[in-house]
């Protein structure tokens, strides 16, 4: 867990490839459920097609049949779920039905003027869909390097975008960090820096806790 920019996404498959487990994104799930036109992604889209958030229960089946499945047996990496306290405590409930239980939870920890930093900068090519930063990338001019397109800046990604989703994700999602403080299982990362070094830094919090 961490907030947005935090780069759980990039990480989680970093970790997930090195402990040979899959990595479950919830929007993976979605993506899947959606495009597979199972019942539970038809229900999912009938609310993103609204524009409505999908509701807790829709969100908590679909993990519940990805975790069943052959590959996430002998372990696996959760990634955006679960997203609030409530979700939280029926995963638990879920997963003490099969007795089993997390082993551990990752906070990436960075500070919000950081994620501002990392959001803020991003340029998506209006052609082939790349997204360069501003900064990390030196970027002088307005166009991709990769085939020439125009660059833009996704809503979401507007300064004032992405300090709402901070002050969503302190409400919704950091009182995760206290409930996963108090069960004992949570570690936090320093996310700043290189993605290789914030890697190692994981899999050294992560290593103790392996079986």
């Amino acid at each position: 867990m961490g907030p947005p920019g935090a780069g759980k996404g990039t990480q989680a498959q970093f970790i997930a490839s090195n402990l040979s487990i899959p990595k479950i994104s919830t929007g993976d799930i979605f993506r899947a459920n959606v495009s597979g036109g199972t019942d539970l992604g038809k229900l999912a889209k009938s609310y993103m097609d609204r524009g409505d958030l999908v509701p807790d229960e829709v969100t908590i089946a679909m993990v519940r049949d990805r975790l069943s499945e052959g590959d996430a047996q002998d372990g696996f990496l959760l990634d955006g779920f679960p997203r609030n306290v409530s979700q939280a405590e029926v995963l638990r409930k879920m997963l003490e039905e099969w007795d089993l239980a997390l082993d551990l939870v990752l906070e990436l920890v960075v500070e919000d003027d950081e994620v501002v930093r990392r959001l803020a900068g991003r340029r998506t090519c209006s052609q082939c869909g790349r997204i360069w930063h501003v900064e990390f990338d030196d970027k002088k001019d307005d166009l991709c390097d990769a085939c020439g397109g125009a660059l833009f800046q996704r809503d979401d990604d507007k300064e004032e975008t992405v300090r709402h989703r901070l002050e969503v994700y302190q409400e919704q999602t950091a009182p995760l960090v206290d409930f996963y403080a108090n069960e004992g299982i949570l570690v936090g990362v320093d996310a700043t820096g290189p993605v290789e070094e914030i890697t190692q830094r994981a899999m050294e919090a992560i290593r103790p806790y392996l079986g």
